[in-house]
Order: structure tokens, then C-alpha cells, then sequence
């Protein structure tokens, strides 16, 4: 199979973690974006068809766009969703740093309870994706893992900011 899975738990319920995702102003605070990031949402629109059109600002101040366009959203349990590069304008483009890099992600996260908290599977599978674009991906599986890791741990301070650990 072409795909990619990543999962964490997190010490929190699952409705809190899910709000993460799905509300934006907590969304902006960790967005799907490496250590040392900062986000701005330029659109948030979370329904079906509907889409988050994110700018992120990398510590050395280059900036990247990311469309992340929802296909469902099955509160506290599933969010399926296109992960792209964009530009601007919101239209998609190459990966700048990786090029070969499909250019569209379906993204599917599930959401469950575990009796310690909640366990977040992420999994990542090329869509319209040219036969080169899914060997990169597939030989790069570490970019996904490095990118993912950091991710969760900003998703983590997010949620100990919503519900400080006691």
C-alpha cells in the first residue's frame, strides 16, 4: 500500500483534542506545521467543501501556504481532508523544498478513546499523484514521521493550554 500512518495519545478527551482541529482559533496555534513555525489562517471554512488556507512562517522567515480542503468531519471520531501546498491565492502547487512531493494528500485522522486519553492515527495516501510522485513519497516516509512528531507535540502544548494538567 501507498500510505503513510502516524498515531499519538494525548492525556486529554476526546472532544478537546477534536476542537483542536476543528475550531480555528485553536487550529492556528499548531496548524499542522513543524517546530518553530508560526501560523496565520488566512480562510477557515470547516465543512464539508469547505477549507482552512493557512500561511506559515518558518523561523528562518520564509513562508509556505497549505490548503487543507475537508471531505468529512464525523465530530470527535473521523476528519477526512485534502493536505496541499498553495500559494497565495490559495491555488496548489509543488513543494517548494520537496518537489517530487504529490501534490495532494488525502488525509484521514481518527479519533479514540484508549482509557488514557485519546489516540490519534493520522494516515496519509497520495491522490492523482504521478508514478514518480509516489516513490518520493514513499522512499521519504521520514519526512512524514519528522513532520508528524513535531506537529503532535505543538497539538500537545495546545491542548495543555486549553486543559492545564493538573
Amino acid at each position: 500500500m501507498n500510505n503513510f500512518t502516524i498515531s499519538r495519545t494525548f492525556d486529554a478527551p476526546r472532544d478537546l483534542v477534536f476542537k483542536c482541529w476543528v475550531e480555528p482559533q485553536h487550529f492556528e496555534k499548531w496548524g499542522l506545521s513543524p517546530a518553530g513555525c508560526t501560523n496565520r489562517l488566512l480562510h477557515a471554512d470547516v465543512r464539508p467543501g469547505g477549507y482552512y488556507h493557512v500561511q506559515q512562517t518558518g523561523p528562518d522567515g520564509k513562508q509556505i501556504y497549505c490548503k487543507f480542503e475537508f471531505r468529512q468531519i464525523s465530530p470527535i471520531d473521523q476528519l477526512v481532508f485534502i493536505t496541499s501546498i498553495c500559494d497565495v491565492n490559495c491555488e496548489i502547487v509543488k513543494n517548494p523544498v520537496f518537489p517530487d512531493w504529490p501534490r495532494k494528500l488525502l488525509t484521514t485522522v481518527a479519533f479514540e478513546d484508549d482509557g488514557t486519553g485519546t489516540k490519534v492515527t493520522v494516515l496519509w495516501e497520495p491522490v492523482e499523484a504521478s508514478e514518480a510522485e509516489v516513490a518520493f513519497f514513499m522512499q521519504h516516509l521520514s519526512i512524514g514521521h519528522a513532520g508528524w512528531s513535531q506537529t503532535f507535540v505543538r497539538l500537545q502544548k495546545t491542548i495543555e493550554e486549553l486543559e492545564p494538567v493538573a
